[in-house]
């Protein structure tokens, strides 16, 4: 998915993910979801996860609080990824809003039906 919505060439932000090999930190699939969420955080980008946890893993959540994260957990984990860019792009404008107005830290949860739910960072 990360490929995809780069290859569209959106304006407001660039995207970057922890599987790239050209990503400046090189994260394996085993960096702990902690270290990573810390060290993206740390850079002000906003987290895109299929992975609806953080919020009730006690480190995961406290990299989120700490390093005042911007976080929206994804839709669409098992699809294709044409439909994983289908969720996005509906949601856009609604994801850039709430990226503009809320105060970080945050968790928004992305449902299937393009209504967004906000998690509690303990």
């Amino acid at each position: 998915m990360p490929e995809a919505i780069r290859s569209a060439r959106p304006t407001h932000f660039s995207v970057e993910y922890h599987h790239d090999p050209k990503n400046k930190f090189r994260f394996s699939d085993q960096t702990p979801d902690d270290e990573w969420i810390s060290k993206v955080a740390g850079e002000g980008w906003i987290i895109f996860s299929h992975d609806r946890k953080f919020h009730t893993l006690l480190s995961e959540a406290a990299a989120i609080k700490q390093h005042n994260a911007g976080c929206f957990y994804l839709p669409g984990a098992s699809l294709p990824t044409w439909d994983k860019v289908h969720y996005f792009m509906r949601s856009y404008q609604g994801i850039m809003r709430r990226v503009m107005t809320t105060k970080r830290p945050f968790i928004f949860e992305l449902m299937r039906t393009g209504r967004f739910v906000q998690r509690n960072v303990p």
